[in-house]
């Protein structure tokens, strides 16, 4: 790369993601045990549209039943990191809104005691979380 000024190296300055999971290790193990580390096994949940701006910077996560039917959450930006490429709705089993996933999961969700303004990310994400070390 040429330099614009004689002597100075210029470097470009690549686009700063996040570098980290957010989810837990243990959590993120039962995730990939339930769908076989296949995301194309999880059902793509865009929330477009969301309820709870500001709350949640996630444009979607991922999700697969485990072995009682409850859905496992997996935030697409962890989905970017362990996956080598980039989870894509239409190469999922089904995409969905947040609003049809909270339809879907209604008395599930109700049955967990989340506030009224919560994102089912989120708030289910630090559930199962938590349930990963109910020692």
């Amino acid at each position: 790369m040429q330099a614009a000024f004689p002597g100075c190296l210029l470097f470009k300055v690549m686009n700063m993601e996040t570098t980290h999971c957010t989810a837990d290790a243990k959590h993120i193990r039962h995730f990939l045990n339930a769908c076989n580390g296949n995301w194309h096994n999880c059902i793509y949940v865009n929330c477009i549209g969301c309820q709870t701006p500001g709350l949640c910077k996630e444009p979607g996560f991922l999700f697969h039943p485990n072995q009682t039917a409850a859905p496992l959450i997996l935030p697409l930006s962890d989905a970017r990191i362990l996956f080598p490429r980039y989870p894509e709705a239409t190469e999922c089993l089904c995409s969905i809104t947040a609003e049809q996933f909270r339809m879907m999961y209604r008395d599930f969700l109700e049955e967990q005691h989340f506030p009224s303004s919560y994102c089912p990310c989120i708030a289910l994400l630090k559930a199962q979380e938590n349930a990963c070390y109910d020692w």
